[in-house]
């Protein structure tokens, strides 16, 4: 009976995006993503399209968990 490898699920991390407007004062998200790419993804198809989006960071586990975020979720820090 041969094995099965069993698909490994990809892990999450909680990333920090700065969203920058003009004339705007400069907005922090965190959100629940799998790589740093689809945390801007998200953080895009929010927002208008005249703003520039960067990854400013990741927050630990033990940081992100009184926020109580879930994958996809968004929030303003």
């Amino acid at each position: 009976m041969p094995f099965q490898v069993m698909a490994k699920e990809p892990s999450l991390d909680t990333y920090l995006v700065a969203v920058k407007q003009k004339r705007e004062p400069t907005r922090l998200y965190a959100l629940v993503a799998t790589s740093p790419a689809e945390a801007l993804e998200i953080v895009t198809a929010q927002g208008s399209e005249d703003v520039v989006v960067e990854i400013a960071g990741k927050l630990s586990k033990r940081m992100a968990r009184p926020y109580k975020l879930k994958p996809g979720d968004l929030i303003l820090i």
